[in-house]
């Protein structure tokens, strides 16, 4: 019997459903089970934290990825391939409003017959006719795809891309959730026990977490389903679904409880400087107050220690240190050895400087805090120590020195030199009062800078050439108002002065100077001065000059002086050497021969007791009277 005929004779026999192979595959209509659909997506919104409309932009990704790839599965499902028309080859998929029905269309460019390179993506003008009106080049056409020639394989990617890509969505979903929590306190329910490895496995709802030996308090102790107050330090994308990284042992846990308990660390009246912690034996915790009438330490313990006792429950009775932050140094270590009574310290000098900043040195990479020896009285070591060190250690930790604990009697012998926790009291007192003072320097200069900056615009009003050459050179009064310049090292600040005061501006006439002094007769101990006339007042006579300095009281009259320091043989010969300036310069008289004898009568009945201060101007006067005198006789 031939092979064909006894095939059909086999499945004639056959009763029932007809073998799949000869079932007529189902063809796709694009029509959708809308109240199947919708019901769906909610359920994975619930499941998998990803929202309803995205659950639809995924499907439409999916299927448009699996259409192209139907479509030219030589092109796209080679990932690998470096075609440009990967980028230009495109298509839509449109669901309707109600999600009743979905149709797919291919989007291709009007490009003229004899540029087109593939039709794929480009189409001409008279085949873009028949689903557009009179369409132009570049014109964008939308060409309906039957999608009854779809067949299984269209279907089954759809279903592998849409699965993959909700899952890679679900993590997305998930990790924003938690990242927006990273820091914070979270609580999961243990789902499985490790007895052996000590390790258990906490859900959070779509992710999980695992508390391993050394994230765990030592005294904990979980069982299936126990609701478990953990701190969630990161989120790992590694695992799918995601992994959150979470502890109990860490310092943070701890600093959050905490802040959980007492509301003034969350309000920020009462803040946390440092924290150390060994989980399960002992933790040390420095809080501070900006505020003077709040207590950190009693805000933190409570009435009767009951904002703290929740803490300690939740660390199965873990020894908790809260201590008083202090800006010094020295305290801070006073105050991390408690409960030990240390009766001093071995601490530099640097501790009571107000100009070293530790709070800025501890961020220095490789910076080593001295070595600190903090003395206790005699039987109390082992407090200060702890039981295996933890109580120094921690101390340690907490103000980042090395700290060591001796006995008195071992300091002592060892000679140890150490300051007194009196002393230490009264020399970080006195620092605080130099910083404060500093501080209030610093913000009043601040405040002063832009004065400050001021000056150099009025410093700019230099006085005249002839004002700058009179401050130095001695001032020669006349009966007239003279002007009177100061001898200064500085550039004088001259005030501006009326128009109609310019002519009377001091002027030097030269021709009523007196004839010049031979060199040869006259010798100066000090520096050559040029005495120059200044008057206020044009055309004034020699006589009424003379006249007027008659009557002003000479320095043996007001206050004379000698001189107290004479310049050494050298210096005194070298002067003399030199060619003096007196010789060039146009000086005239000052007082009479009888005015310089009467001068000269009262210096010498004067005492040299009575000269309590040195002017060198007037000093220069007495030499110039010497000389003249000198030349008189």
């Amino acid at each position: 019997m031939p092979e064909e005929v006894k095939t059909e004779e086999v499945v004639k026999k056959r009763r029932g459903r007809k073998p799949k192979a000869l079932e007529e595959p189902k063809k796709i209509t694009g029509k959708v089970d809308s109240n199947r659909f919708i019901l769906a997506a909610g359920d994975i919104e619930k499941d998998l934290l990803v929202k309803a409309n995205d659950v639809t932009g995924i499907l439409i990704q999916t299927m448009e990825q699996a259409y192209l790839e139907w479509s030219y599965p030589g092109l796209f499902k080679d990932r690998d391939n470096p075609d440009p028309a990967k980028s230009l080859i495109r298509c839509e998929v449109e669901f309707e409003n109600d999600f009743s029905k979905f149709k797919i269309y291919d989007i291709k460019t009007v490009t003229l017959d004899d540029e087109i390179v593939d039709d794929a993506y480009q189409i001409s003008p008279e085949d873009a006719a028949q689903y557009k009106e009179n369409p132009q080049v570049g014109d964008v056409i939308r060409i309906p795809f039957d999608v009854s020639k779809l067949d299984k394989a269209y279907v089954r990617r759809v279903k592998q891309l849409f699965q993959s890509h909700l899952k890679d969505a679900s993590k997305q979903a998930i990790l924003s959730v938690y990242s927006d929590r990273i820091g914070q306190l979270i609580e999961g329910t243990v789902t499985r026990v490790e007895p052996n490895s000590n390790t258990y496995e906490l859900s959070f709802g779509k992710a999980v977490g695992f508390l391993r030996r050394n994230n765990l308090i030592p005294n904990d102790k979980f069982v299936t389903q126990d609701r478990v107050l953990v701190y969630l330090s990161d989120v790992s994308e590694k695992s799918n679904p995601p992994s959150l990284v979470i502890s109990r042992s860490s310092d943070k846990f701890m600093a959050k409880l905490f802040e959980r308990a007492i509301p003034e660390l969350s309000t920020g009246e009462v803040e946390i400087k440092g924290i150390a912690r060994e989980a399960g034996r002992r933790t040390k915790i420095f809080v501070y107050s900006r505020y003077k009438n709040i207590d950190p330490v009693g805000t933190c313990l409570g009435i009767e220690s009951n904002r703290i006792r929740s803490v300690l429950n939740e660390v199965h009775g873990e020894k908790v240190d809260v201590l008083r932050y202090e800006d010094n140094k020295a305290l801070q270590i006073l105050e991390a050895m408690k409960p030990a009574a240390v009766i001093g310290l071995s601490c530099p000098e640097d501790f009571f400087d107000e100009n070293v900043h530790y709070d800025e040195l501890e961020k220095e990479e490789g910076y080593e805090f001295p070595h600190i020896v903090a003395v206790v009285s005699n039987g109390s070591q082992g407090i200060a120590i702890g039981t295996g060190g933890v109580n120094v250690r921690l101390a340690s930790q907490l103000t980042q020195c090395t700290i060591s604990v001796l006995q008195a009697d071992e300091a002592i012998r060892q000679g140890v030199k150490y300051d007194s926790v009196s002393d230490i009291i009264e020399k970080a007192k006195a620092w605080k009062e130099r910083q404060e003072a500093l501080d209030k320097a610093a913000s009043a200069s601040a405040e002063e800078k832009p004065v400050e900056e001021e000056k150099p615009v009025l410093e700019e009003s230099a006085p005249a050439p002839v004002e700058e050459e009179m401050s130095k050179a001695p001032v020669v009064e006349t009966s007239a108002p003279a002007v009177e310049t100061p001898v200064s090292t500085e550039t004088p600040v001259v005030e501006e002065k009326p128009v109609e005061k310019e002519p009377t501006k001091p002027e030097v006439d030269e021709s009523k100077l007196a004839p010049k002094v031979d060199s040869t007769t006259t010798e100066m101990k000090e520096a050559p001065i040029q005495h120059v006339e200044i008057r206020n007042k044009p055309k004034i006579s020699l006589s009424d000059l003379e006249e007027a300095l008659s009557q002003k009281k000479g320095p043996s009259e007001t206050r004379s002086y000698k001189k107290r320091y004479r310049r050494n043989d050298e210096q005194q010969t070298a002067t003399k050497d030199e060619p003096s300036k007196a010789a060039t310069a146009t000086a005239m008289p000052i007082y009479t021969d009888e005015e310089l004898k009467a001068m000269e009568e009262q210096e010498a009945m004067m005492d040299e007791n009575d000269y309590d201060s040195y002017d060198e101007d007037l000093e220069q006067y007495d030499y110039y009277e010497d000389d003249e005198d000198k030349k008189r006789n």
